[in-house]
């Protein structure tokens, strides 16, 4: 099923996008990043879909992205460069709840979240599962920029 059709069948409230277990992969995730209505999502739910590094890059690239609070990458296949590429992201400064678990990224991806500057809003951060082992946590638990979080889970 084309991105577009699956967009709009999975739209909640307006607000809510939906597409977990759609298997989307990085060429529906790069289709994705590109379209306006992303503007007005503000909980995007894209679990279980064998989104990669080249997916995330371009959703975090995507200004239409500007407005997520809630973004839910759980059981893809991000590493450390994809993490990377959410860290650096200017566009996710919004961004409350990040759920990045039963992905693979490592000790050096946490420390590339744990050094960000770009998620000021962020409460909830769940990296269950994600390889970090003992540097990524210690990163994730020092970091100066987590001041926020409430909610954590870690390896």
């Amino acid at each position: 099923m084309p991105i577009e059709e699956l967009v709009k069948q999975n739209l909640i409230n307006g607000d809510t996008l939906d597409l977990e277990k759609s298997n989307i992969g990085d060429d529906g995730a790069k289709q994705l990043a590109q379209m306006e209505v992303l503007a007005q999502v503000t909980r995007l739910e894209l679990g279980d879909n064998q989104i990669g590094d080249d997916g995330v890059n371009a959703l975090a690239a995507s200004p239409h992205i500007s407005n997520v609070k809630i973004l839910n990458l759980k059981s893809n296949g991000i590493t450390g460069q994809g993490a990377l590429a959410i860290a650096n992201s200017p566009h996710l400064n919004q961004m409350e709840q990040l759920i990045l678990k039963f992905n693979k990224i490592g000790g050096e991806g946490a420390q590339h979240l744990a050094a960000s500057e770009h998620f000021p809003k962020l409460n909830t951060l769940d990296l269950f599962r994600c390889d970090l082992g003992i540097e990524g946590v210690a990163a994730i638990k020092k970091s100066r920029f987590f001041k926020n979080l409430s909610r954590v889970r870690l390896d």
